[in-house]
């Protein structure tokens, strides 16, 4: 019970915190609360080069993380994807010849899964370049956060992304559920860490949530390593098999409930090492040493759950934006 009630603070501590990382020069967390853009450049866009495609689609998510929208996920719901129009393309006599392109970018909004569209804009931008491919990308150097077209766009688009997680609560939290009862918590902790806090009936709901599906996830990854650590060792009862063992232990949370025999397997494999080598072991996990660490080692634990774990994976939402422009 201590552990969960140490937890549960550390998990308020973190809610709390990333509201506030939000705030910038273009938007404040008071109304932002975490609402999550995915920017995303669809293959509709025709005779884009693929280089330019890239960076259009890199200048978007610096621009949205400007804004402090910018998703943990490739996988957000919500979506800020561009159109791009070539209203002028002239080659330029001079030696070398140079590209110039006017081009028309359209800014579109919306439930890239319902296939909604929430708000649209347009920038009208003029590239200079080597090629065609220079040209595209000078031109998309012009799109930047603090264009009056890019906050038009995502100011009308905030309160229809609220709506959605206002009237779709119930269906959030079952989600989560489901996922959790298939022990798959990161997909539940991330269904639950996208809802903004100024959702504040939803947001209430899904913070209850968020420690016991933590705490469950730790310990589920703690029994896993542990067993893995004991077959590694078990195996190979040497210098290389402790160490195997010993990155393995070295990974587990403090916080999991299984923590306390990943020292004892520690101290016990310490000591074999001992015999064997005459020197201590280098991963010997010292309790007392990292207890010191918990509400650290804890927060930064969570962070990663919403960001580099979600980062690296694959997207997996093919994004419906037929009807946009």
């Amino acid at each position: 019970m201590k552990r969960y009630i140490k937890y549960s603070v550390v998990v308020g501590l973190l809610l709390a915190l990333l509201p506030l990382q939000a705030q910038n020069d273009f938007g404040t967390s008071d109304d932002l609360g975490r609402i999550q853009l995915t920017s995303y450049v669809s293959n509709q866009i025709e005779n884009l080069p693929i280089v330019a495609r890239n960076n259009l689609q890199s200048k978007l998510a610096r621009a949205v993380n400007k804004y402090g929208l910018g998703g943990s996920t490739n996988n957000a719901r919500f979506i800020i994807t561009p159109n791009v129009s070539v209203l002028e393309k002239n080659v330029l006599a001079t030696a070398p010849p140079r590209v110039v392109v006017v081009l028309d970018i359209g800014l579109f909004v919306g439930d890239g899964v319902s296939g909604t569209k929430f708000s649209s804009g347009s920038i009208t931008a003029k590239g200079v370049g080597s090629n065609e491919t220079k040209a595209y990308i000078n031109a998309f150097k012009q799109l930047r956060p603090e264009n009056k077209e890019f906050k038009s766009v995502i100011e009308a688009a905030k309160p229809k992304i609220l709506e959605y997680y206002n009237t779709n609560c119930d269906f959030i939290v079952a989600e989560a559920q489901n996922q959790a009862a298939q022990n798959n918590f990161d997909m539940a902790l991330l269904n639950l860490t996208t809802v903004p806090q100024v959702s504040k009936d939803c947001y209430s709901k899904v913070s209850a949530l968020i420690p016991e599906y933590y705490q469950k996830k730790i310990d589920t990854e703690c029994n896993l390593k542990l067993n893995n650590a004991r077959n590694v060792w078990n195996t190979d009862q040497n210098l290389d098999g402790a160490d195997k063992a010993g990155i393995i232990l070295s990974s587990i949370d403090p916080n999991a409930s299984c923590y306390r025999d990943a020292v004892r397997l520690s101290n016990d494999i310490g000591k074999r090492v001992k015999d064997l080598t005459d020197r201590e072991w280098k991963y010997i996990l010292n309790q007392q040493k990292l207890d010191a660490q918990v509400e650290k080692a804890s927060l930064d634990t969570a962070q990663k759950v919403l960001t580099t774990y979600f980062e690296n994976q694959p997207q997996t939402i093919n994004y419906n934006v037929r009807g946009w422009w």
